[in-house]
Parts: C-alpha cells; structure tokens; sequence
C-alpha cells in the first residue's frame, strides 16, 4: 500500500536508514505521491516565481531535497529557462531525478552542509522536506546561506513542523539575515490521504 510506505518513511528518524529507505522508494515515488494528489511541487514552484523578481534567464535557482525531481520538473513547465541545481542526500532519489531532464547539475549532500559556495543562488525552492522525520530548521541557515542577498527561499512546511522551524527563522530575522515575506494559509497537500495541512513559507535574504 502507498500509505504504507510514506508510514515507514516517517517511522525511521536515523539519517543513514532513512538515506537507504528512500533510495528503495525512489522507484514508485512519484506515483504513490500521485496516488495522494501531492501538490507541494506546484505550490512552491508558484510562490516562487511569483516572489523571486529578480530571476531570468542567468540565474540560478537550488532545488533543495529535490527527490525525484518533481519541483524541478514542475519550474521547468512554468517556461523558466534559467539554471537549475538539484541536491539531495538520496542516490537512488537523484537517479531518478537525472531522468527528468530538469536540472543542469544534481548533487549529492545534506542540507546541513550544502556543499556550494556562499551566494550560489537567485533562489531556493524547496518541497516535502520540512516535515515529520525528515531535515530539521537548521537546514533553514544553509539555505540562506547559498541565497544571494535579493533572493528568495521558498519552503513547504507541514503544519505539525512549525515549533521545530520557527527558532531557526527567527534567529536568522534577527540576525539580519533574512525577512518574512509570505506564508500561505494552511492547505492540504496529500488531499487523498491525510488531513495534515502545509503552508508554503517565503524569505527574502538580506545578507
């Protein structure tokens, strides 16, 4: 059962296990998140391009915990022609995002130590990672981090998420580095299989 995979994603909090469990779901990944109508993707591909106004042609944007690649895929159907890196900490996820025909490089690491230099990007997207199990908010400083000062981060963030997140926001707002610029109202983002709702959540960076 496709319910029963994302249970024994979330079951396993260990970085190396979880490493190797979503390498083994890389290959039905996308249609059981289909099956659940997942709009994460979509949704912060949309806030994205509408927030980051400074993106065109020769910029770079980062695919942060890109999977399979369906954030990628879905900023490349929106007609943005710019560059675009995928970094994950999954092999078997990044092989089937190679597929997508979506990215110009895709890289291997942890958001906890991404390994491009200070001031990469235009923008960082980000879908389906902050969540239950998975990466904590203090993934939230390398992505300012890589994010030219202009730039926008652009997350999913289920709403269970929020206490672990918002330490890491506020402390990158006060230390200047970052400001809040949009959070959606709550949505459900698995409609067809939970009622959990996400937000997307934007940043502009500062520094």
């Amino acid at each position: 059962m496709a319910d029963d995979r994302l249970d024994w994603i979330f079951e396993d909090e260990a970085v190396e296990s979880l490493e190797s469990r979503y390498d083994t779901w890389a290959a039905t990944y996308d249609a059981n998140h289909d099956q659940w109508g997942w709009r994460g993707p979509d949704s912060v591909v949309e806030a994205a391009l509408r927030l980051a106004t400074n993106l065109d042609g020769d910029s770079l944007v980062i695919d942060a915990g890109c999977g399979t690649g369906q954030a990628g895929a879905a900023l490349r159907k929106a007609g943005w022609p710019g560059r675009l890196i995928g970094l994950d900490f999954s092999q078997g996820m990044l092989d089937v995002a190679v597929l997508s025909g979506a990215y110009d490089e895709l890289v291997k690491c942890s958001l906890l130590d991404i390994s491009l230099p200070t001031d990469s990007a235009d923008a960082v997207i980000s879908s389906g990672v902050f969540t239950h199990g998975h990466v904590g908010g203090e993934a939230l400083s390398e992505l300012c981090r890589v994010t030219k000062p202009g730039g926008v981060v652009t997350v999913t963030q289920r709403m269970d998420f929020g206490a672990f997140m918002a330490p890491h926001s506020e402390a990158l707002k006060n230390a200047g580095a970052w400001e809040d610029l949009e959070r959606s109202d709550p949505a459900l983002f698995h409609p067809d299989r939970d009622e959990i709702e996400h937000v997307v959540v934007s940043w502009m960076v500062l520094t």
